[in-house]
């Protein structure tokens, strides 16, 4: 059942601030910071209700809580069920010290002491230490070394403002106090257990170890280890130590023979190390896992290729898929490998276009058009030749007019040196000056798909070109024949003419144009064309606006 306090605020009335319950006991060392505020009387707290005082108490679950002091006027908040253990806890310490074991105990902490080196100056319950109009007579005092010691048996719960104010009184004055917790039990539940266990920074608890007969204590403390599933934990340790292991603590004034907070960091430190040794590792494994994978598709895609190189496939769907499917790192890993290195000086594209059978055109198709392969289509063969003469010296090879086309496409600079190479597949004086047209201006375009509209608009760029050059081009009209030249345009590239048009005007052909026309032919194409006036297609807009900037400015 979850624990519900019955008063949710009280009133601070040192700091004038409303302090929630749930908030300021959130955590066990919150929570006791507050405890201890409040019996150092650093605040003040009354009840909202009814505006009686509060004390901080502690439920059976070591949960703390608001609560009414004893005797308070009835209030509905007040927890009836409210004992007056800090009442009582003054009255047990008067008990305790008269008892035989207190005195015992006395006793034997100072004749030991006596036997100690570096002790001197030893009072046992017969010194007052003064300050003021304060005075405390410890148990047993004395000095060891340079350091003044008092020791004090506790038997009996004592509370926590009792602790607290003799720890206090004794730091003031320059002293280290040691508890003698007789029957102190780190399990415990004690309040006085509880408090104990959070006064001190090192939770080093003492108590004398009468198993020998110099002077001992067992010191209780709490070490942190790692567990098998690097969980940083503590349990308590028991220790039996002589007065020269003890470490002093000059700031606080505290004892210990173990610091916890130092080993906690050390171990944490030696967790987070092995969380980043463990990290590193599995990061290893990933990357040799990753690189595995990686080198297992790409030589899964090598194979392939190889085996369509061999069989002079044209059906590459399958391994186009996946290299498709590749992630970055295995891309890299294929682009890295050998089989598309130089060989002997030789680049794998120019060996692949001189071995190239009849039927290898796919497959250096599929090569040239997947960019994810970095192939250099204008690094020189070793024997200095481009890859278009290499691809011209193959007579074997089929469609090598159209793979011309795809190693443009590839980022090829056309030259003059490769003009001639083009004869061969040119079936006439035409066709050959409308090739070496096309392939200049594809130097101009900057992707694929202007390069694939340049060659399919064939015609077109030949009618502006030759009015740019005022030279019939790509035709197998006469440089005579304008006018024939000219009908043509407009009888066979009617959805184009605005092109045209634009271009004839701009070049200066169209003065020379009306100038030839005596018959009349030219105008009475003019004048059926604008009758008729068929929808005009402007596609070729990417294309001419870089071939043709000086065009741009025509009225759509």
């Amino acid at each position: 059942m979850s624990f519900e306090r019955t008063i949710k605020v009280a009133f601070d009335k040192i700091s004038g601030e409303i302090l929630e319950a749930n908030e300021v006991f959130e955590t066990a060392k919150s929570g006791f910071e507050v405890r201890k505020q409040f019996h150092k009387d650093e605040v003040e707290l009354y009840c909202c209700e009814c505006t009686q005082k509060l004390n901080v108490s502690t439920s059976k679950n070591d949960r703390l809580y608001f609560k009414h002091q004893p005797y308070a006027d009835d209030c509905l908040l007040k927890d009836s069920k409210f004992s007056p253990k800090e009442m009582d806890a003054l009255v047990k310490i008067f008990k305790s010290k008269e008892s035989d074991r207190h005195k015992e105990l006395k006793n034997i902490i100072g004749q030991r002491l006596s036997k100690t080196d570096g002790v001197s100056t030893i009072n046992i319950d017969e010194k007052f230490i003064i300050e003021g109009s304060e005075k405390r007579k410890p148990d047993v005092s004395c000095q060891y070394r340079d350091k003044q010691l008092v020791f004090e048996i506790q038997l009996s719960d004592l509370s926590l403002r009792y602790i607290i104010n003799r720890y206090e009184f004794y730091r003031r004055n320059g002293m280290y106090l040691i508890w003698i917790l007789d029957n102190f039990d780190v399990q415990g539940q004690s309040q006085t257990e509880r408090d104990i266990k959070y006064l001190t920074e090192y939770q080093n608890f003492f108590k004398l170890d009468e198993s020998t007969d110099s002077f001992k204590l067992l010191c209780t403390y709490k070490l942190p280890f790692l567990t098998k599933n690097n969980r940083l934990k503590t349990k308590w340790i028991e220790k039996s130590i002589d007065l020269s292991q003890l470490q002093f603590d000059t700031v606080l004034y505290q004892t210990y023979f173990f610091n916890l907070q130092e080993s906690l960091e050390a171990k944490e430190k030696e967790r987070l190390e092995i969380i980043e040794k463990e990290e590193r590792a599995e990061t290893e494994r990933i990357k040799t896992r990753k690189i595995t994978q990686a080198k297992e598709k790409t030589e899964a895609i090598i194979n392939e290729l190889r085996l369509l190189w061999q069989n002079q496939s044209n059906y590459f769907n399958p391994v186009k898929k996946k290299v498709f499917k590749l992630n970055d790192f295995e891309l890299k890993m294929l682009k890295q490998s050998k089989a598309f290195e130089d060989e002997d000086g030789q680049p794998k594209i120019h060996k692949w276009f001189s071995k190239a059978k009849r039927n290898h055109y796919s497959f250096l198709e599929f090569m040239l058009e997947c960019h994810f392969f970095d192939i250099d289509v204008n690094k020189k063969s070793k024997e200095g030749k481009s890859l278009f003469q290499t691809l011209a010296d193959n007579k074997e090879l089929e469609h090598r007019k159209y793979l011309s086309k795809v190693i443009l496409k590839r980022g090829y600079v056309f030259t003059e040196a490769d003009e001639t190479l083009i004869e061969s597949w040119s079936s006439s004086e035409k066709e050959r000056q409308a090739d070496i047209l096309l392939y200049h201006l594809s130097n101009e375009l900057n992707n694929e798909s202007l390069i694939d509209m340049l060659f399919d608009h064939q015609n077109l760029i030949c009618t502006i070109e030759s009015a740019k050059r005022n030279e019939i081009i790509g035709f197998g009209f006469q440089q005579n024949q304008w006018i024939a030249f000219a009908n043509n345009a407009v009888h066979s590239y009617k959805q184009y003419w605005d092109y045209i048009e634009i271009a004839f005007k701009h070049y200066g052909i169209w003065e020379k144009l009306i100038q030839l026309d005596k018959k009349g032919t030219f105008n009475k194409k003019l004048r059926a064309f604008y009758e008729e006036r068929p929808i005009a297609n402007f596609d070729c807009d990417p294309l001419f606006s870089l071939l043709y900037p000086e065009l741009n400015d025509r009225t759509d």
